[in-house]
């Protein structure tokens, strides 16, 4: 569909050619152009309805429109008080009530602005709003059911800016309980989410950022609610606080996802992997020993890692004696590991069981120890070592 699009004239009057018929509207006489013998549309009554509204700066929506007959809302820049320059036009509307009509701007707004929205029926049929010379028609400004210009006025206020943003996440290895995320631009205030992955799309909620000043955030961690049951790829995203009132509530479509520099949303979506801690178990008996070695009965680890022997310090474990080889996840039975210096006198020893965090097959300060159960216990038990005459 072809629209074109010229300055405004209020008032204008054309040189009647042949066939052609004048309207009155708003006080302006105006000459149209008609096929011979086809009779005009009717231009009332009317109705245009429009809110005060918070808008992004490139359109705005209309609460509600009746027209007699097909037309157009035009939206015109207000000029003290009256309407001024043309700045947008709607597609060609049917006749009947029509909702929630959108109206796009030749140019983005920049600034709060107040625009009158009048309706102009497309007397010429040819669904195109045009207004001014050369054309040699004039689509006409449809009028109330009390006669005057069917017109309206809304204040368009700027929402917060959604771009340019930006975020940045590392594939991370962890226990599926966290989450840090290198950095997030933001253009306005808002907040940084992780969200799950749901059918390739950002899905229910992991966890939600404080409300952040617009700017760069650096190393921000996250605790996520539920925690990851297995490797996965999760969604973070820049979300702005479009309507500026500091409360997230993507149900309600006021805050939106930032968008980058180049048109697309401010979303990555790392890959977790996950590390269980639980559930682990180990049982050892006390048992004699030629002091080369010690045997447990069962080893449980829940994600790959490694068995420790320590000494016993009033009750508690001691000083590390003995690491086993980087274990499978799984139930190891009547697992034996040797010291590198053997026991030379009876003793009670501790076992406890690490899970291999960093993954390099070394037991380290970055591994974690293995756990009873989600938020238990660190898996580990005492027994006693009889040296063997």
């Amino acid at each position: 569909m072809s629209r074109r699009v010229l300055p405004l004239v209020m008032a204008l009057t054309l040189a009647a050619a042949a066939g052609a018929c004048a309207y009155e509207s708003a006080g302006t006489t105006t000459t149209t152009t008609l096929p011979d013998g086809e009779a005009p549309p009717p231009t009332g009554p009317a109705e245009v309805v429009a809110s005060d509204q918070r808008v992004e700066g490139s359109s705005l929506i209309v609460d509600s429109v009746s027209l007699p007959a097909p037309g157009f809302v035009v939206v015109r820049k207000d000029a003290g008080g009256s309407p001024g320059e043309v700045i947008g036009i709607s597609e060609v509307l049917t006749t009947g009530v029509i909702a929630r009509v959108p109206v796009p701007f030749f140019v983005p707004l920049t600034e709060e602005t107040r625009v009158h929205l009048t309706i102009h029926i497309d007397v010429d049929r040819d669904e195109r709003f045009t207004y001014e010379p050369p054309d040699a028609f004039i689509d006409e400004i449809a009028t109330g059911a009390n006669g005057d210009p069917a017109t309206t006025t809304a204040l368009l206020t700027l929402l917060a800016p959604s771009s340019p943003a930006d975020v940045f996440v590392d594939p991370q290895t962890n226990n599926g309980t966290l989450l840090t995320v290198a950095s997030a631009t933001l253009p306005s205030a808002g907040w940084v989410v992780v969200h799950k992955s749901e059918g390739g799309e950002p899905g229910t909620i992991l966890a939600v950022s404080d409300l952040l000043p617009a700017g760069t955030a650096i190393d921000l961690r996250f605790e996520l609610d539920p925690p990851l049951e297995s490797t996965q790829s999760v969604f973070v995203a820049v979300w702005i606080d479009r309507d500026e009132d500091g409360l997230f509530d993507p149900a309600a479509g006021s805050d939106q996802i930032g968008v980058r520099d180049d048109g697309a949303l401010a979303i990555e979506s790392p890959v977790i992997t996950v590390l269980a801690r639980s559930p682990g178990d180990l049982f050892a008996l006390d048992q004699e020993s030629s002091g080369q070695s010690v045997v447990l009965d069962s080893v449980q680890l829940p994600a790959a890692g490694f068995v420790e022997i320590l000494t016993d310090v009033d009750g508690r474990p001691g000083a590390r004696l003995a690491v086993s080889e980087l274990l499978s996840a799984g139930i190891a039975p009547d697992f034996e590991i040797e010291f590198e210096e053997p026991l030379t006198e009876d003793a009670v020893l501790w076992a406890r069981l690490w899970i291999d965090f960093d993954q390099d097959g070394t037991l380290s300060a970055a591994d974690l120890t293995v756990l009873d159960e989600p938020g238990g216990e660190v898996v580990e038990d005492s027994f006693e070592v009889t040296i063997a005459a």
